[in-house]
């Protein structure tokens, strides 16, 4: 069962994915994956993650339709995307309505700073929202 709040991978490489999960979850993270663009839309239909890692390279959905497709989507447009690929530049990622970006390959460091500098708003406005909300 998906516990929330949670980081998306979104990546057609079950390795990259395997070993970015392990790394995210040694830091704390809640981990979801998906192999394709598709497979990802599904997962964001049922409950939005905190954050999505997206490649671009991928069968089935890209990296890019994906991402067109969160940003059309009321309820996903707002989801912060970073950008993991051997393929893309940074203002590319920007221009594509990512938050960031990170060329593969890369040091663990770069990605760890990159996401902690997107989440740490997001996380403290989950539980100022929460403190306001009274449990039902």
């Amino acid at each position: 069962m998906r516990r929330w709040p949670y980081i998306l991978v979104v990546d057609d490489d079950a390795d990259f994915r395997s070993g970015l999960r392990m790394a995210l979850e040694m830091k704390g993270y809640q981990v979801e994956e998906a192999e394709d663009g598709e497979k990802a839309l599904a997962l964001l239909a049922e409950k939005p993650p905190l954050l999505v890692l997206l490649d671009l390279q991928m069968p089935v959905m890209n990296g890019r339709e994906m991402l067109q497709r969160m940003r059309a989507n009321a309820e996903l447009k707002d989801v912060p995307v970073v950008i993991i690929s051997g393929f893309g530049f940074e203002w590319e990622a920007e221009l594509m309505g990512a938050q960031g970006f990170v060329g593969k390959p890369f040091e663990p460091e770069e990605l760890q700073k990159t996401i902690a500098g997107l989440l740490k708003p997001r996380l403290v406005s989950v539980k100022l929202h929460a403190v306001e909300k009274p449990p039902s």
